[in-house]
């Protein structure tokens, strides 16, 4: 049952009915816990559990609680209607902000009542009330035992305890709760003992340093905050959320998992998987999917488990698959039948991953790539690409022109300052915005979405340079170098990337290395004297380059920016550097030898490249051909591993050319094509040399 615009209201606030098999595996393993861990061998039956299920929706996981507490009083009748009005009427609560699930819930645990033989009486209520549990403050104490506002503000304001929270809270990330008493939740919170607990925003005892940290609004984070601080008070208990799996791992929850790192003594997360938007695939290559139907986000099952005396520990497992697969496995499973593996979250990330120890340890001797670079931030977001950006600048004249006639919709304020932008031609400039994809960009300040200005500067007009990195990876981890104004999605298709400018110009245009200051006099000193700061960049280049870096830190680099160590030896340092600053030319398709490509063109370039995807290209790795819109325009001497060259998330020669479907591809453009082919196929041989180089020991100062 769906209210008149709540379908749209449920999307909205991320409420989705949780699949019945997802909501046995929460309850069983909660029940489970209950009895192994809290010492309390009936489990939920026990009548001293307190229960609450914070966002009860249609009540699937109290009623699942009750099927689990009943379950050892099956033919019993008399001993199922004394745990009922006994134990499960008053103990086991929920609250609900949508009236219609709050309905429905209502409905399936009367039906569930009447089925187990022990139906309401007249003078009883299940505990189940319209309320917001993440809001208070204009809530009326006054009222009875069962009003609405007045028993959420119960709830909230600590009056009542209980060792049990379950449940599958909304995720939403645009999050509609803007209580001030949760946010401070959020940010902190001290006990009636004195004990504190920091909160979400910091992480080591310093403030958690997050450029945007939006996502720790997420409903689904203050659902989580309010459970851990309701056990927090009980002493002990025990915690199943279904949450996004993005909680496990993502640098914005790293306070949040210290946190509960601090309050729970043992965790168990079981990453779901199934996000589509990191386009997941299980081990064996073949799609994963989301138990959640038409969800993208990822999803994880949290049990947190508070016992003094327990030892601390995290425990991690995957579950990958189609979703009829998850579904089963779920069915049947619980926290006891499923394989864990130990994990340690270090300092500062605190994930709640697997990982190659000794690795990780190396890792994180390095320096961190912000360290490196103070000055950074994430790439230009235009916020509408179509009007503000073009392959070509006539093109591009001629949209302005129509602006400033009014034949194109803009706000009025942002016509009136274009109208008065004498000078609106020097604004057009070069964009990258993906690999070799250079593009006019109409770099206005009033309407460009964020325009980045305090790094861009440094590059508009500059002859400068920049590294091009992603702070976590969901495809193939990828760096790049630019001389450009560059996009948020430069070398991910979902992942915002940052831009590391070289130098920092001054108003008057002098300009001088953004790099640390500690870390250049430290290399000097290593290397009898401070490296050039082209040399610096050009050894990350190469050390991001390194086959073996990649492939060492691969789970790390999905993680986190990148951390670098330096060669002992000034020599090693060197030569690693040359490689580097090779590949650097090569990027920018500067190197002398592209300008005669061995790749080949033949066909005719002067027709629409066509505007199919699935048809645009045809690739024949045994002529080591490409065919472009069907015969007519061809490419020569395209090695399979050329072809198929990836840069981050992208597929660079397709991405390029897909990107220009349905426009004329002139010799122009095919010239630039052939030098992009070229400096892929150098890439590939450096990187080589990068592989020969490790294993010789070179990089052995990692």
């Amino acid at each position: 049952m769906v209210l008149a615009g709540e379908r749209s209201l449920r999307s909205h606030c991320g409420l989705f009915f949780t699949p019945e098999p997802l909501v046995r595996y929460v309850v069983r393993s909660v029940d489970l816990l209950i009895r192994s861990r809290l010492g309390k061998s009936a489990g939920l039956a026990d009548r001293s559990i307190r229960l609450l299920d914070p966002a009860g929706g249609s009540m699937a996981f109290i009623a699942e609680a009750w099927r689990q507490a009943l379950s050892s009083y099956r033919g019993r009748r008399r001993d199922v209607r004394s745990l009922v009005r006994g134990h499960l009427l008053p103990h086991f609560e929920a609250l609900e902000l949508l009236p219609a699930p709050f309905l429905a819930g209502h409905v399936v645990l009367q039906r569930f009542l009447e089925e187990v033989g022990a139906p309401l009486c007249l003078d009883e209520r299940i505990r189940f009330f319209l309320a917001d549990a993440l809001r208070f403050e204009n809530a009326d104490l006054s009222g009875g035992p069962f009003s609405e506002d007045a028993r959420a503000a119960r709830l909230l304001i600590g009056e009542e305890s209980f060792s049990v929270i379950l449940g599958n809270p909304p995720w939403s990330g645009h999050s509609r709760n803007q209580s001030s008493w949760i946010s401070e939740l959020l940010r902190g919170y001290t006990l009636p003992d004195g004990r504190s607990n920091p909160g979400y925003y910091q992480v080591d005892g310093a403030p958690l340093g997050e450029r945007n940290p939006k996502w720790l609004q997420d409903d689904c984070v203050k659902f989580l905050r309010l459970a851990e601080w309701k056990i927090d008070l009980n002493g002990e208990g025990v915690v199943g959320f279904v949450v996004s799996h993005t909680c496990l791992e993502a640098p914005t929850f790293r306070g949040l998992r210290q946190s509960l790192l601090t309050t729970f003594d043992e965790i168990y997360a079981l990453d779901l998987h199934g996000n589509t938007r990191r386009r997941e695939r299980r081990p064996d290559g073949e799609p994963d999917e989301n138990v959640f139907p038409g969800v993208a986000q990822g999803a994880a099952v949290l049990l947190l488990v508070k016992k003094p005396g327990l030892r601390k520990r995290v425990f991690r497992a995957d579950l990958f698959g189609s979703r009829s697969e998850k579904l089963a496995y779920l069915a049947e499973g619980h926290v006891e039948r499923t394989v864990w593996q130990d994990v340690a979250p270090r300092r500062s990330a605190y994930l709640f991953a697997k990982g190659d120890r000794g690795a990780e340890q190396e890792f994180r001797r390095g320096i961190s790539l912000p360290e490196i670079f103070p000055l950074s931030s994430t790439g230009v977001i235009t916020g509408r690409d179509a009007l503000l950006t073009a392959l070509d600048r006539q093109t591009f004249e001629d949209r302005v022109d129509a602006l400033l006639q009014g034949t194109s919709t803009l706000k009025e304020s942002e016509a009136a300052a274009l109208r008065e932008d004498r000078r609106w031609r020097e604004r057009l400039t070069s964009f990258l915005v993906r690999p070799f994809d250079l593009r006019h960009l109409f770099y206005a300040q009033y309407l460009v979405a964020r325009s980045r200005s305090a790094v861009m500067g440094h590059l508009l007009g500059r002859r400068n340079l920049a590294l091009i990195v992603s702070r976590q990876s969901k495809e193939v981890w990828g760096a790049l170098v630019s001389r450009w104004i560059t996009g948020h999605k430069a070398v991910g298709a979902y992942d915002v990337n940052s831009v590391f400018p070289l130098y920092r110009f001054s108003e008057e245009g002098d300009a001088r290395p953004n790099l640390s200051a500690a870390l250049w006099d430290h290399l000097g000193e290593r290397y009898g004297a401070r490296p050039e700061p082209e040399a610096l960049l050009s050894y990350l280049y190469a050390l991001f380059y390194s086959p073996a870096y990649r492939s060492r830190y691969r789970a790390l680099l999905a993680r986190e920016f990148p951390r670098v160590l330096f060669p002992r030896e000034a020599e090693a340092f060197a030569r690693i550097a040359s490689i580097g600053k090779e590949l650097v030319a090569l990027h920018l398709l500067a190197d002398d030898p592209l300008r005669e490509s061995a790749i080949s063109c033949g066909g005719d370039p002067d027709q629409p490249l066509g505007i199919s995807a699935e048809t645009l290209l045809d690739y024949r790795k045994e002529i080591g051909r490409l065919y472009v819109g069907g015969e007519r325009l061809w490419f020569e001497g395209i090695a399979p591993e050329v072809f198929g060259y990836r840069i981050g998330a992208y597929q660079v020669l397709a991405s390029w050319l897909r990107a220009r479907a349905g426009r004329v591809l002139g010799w122009q453009e095919c010239r630039e094509f052939r030098r992009i082919a070229a400096a892929l196929q150098g890439t590939v041989v450096l990187e080589g040399t990068l592989a020969k180089h490790y294993k010789e020991g070179e990089l052995t100062g990692f």
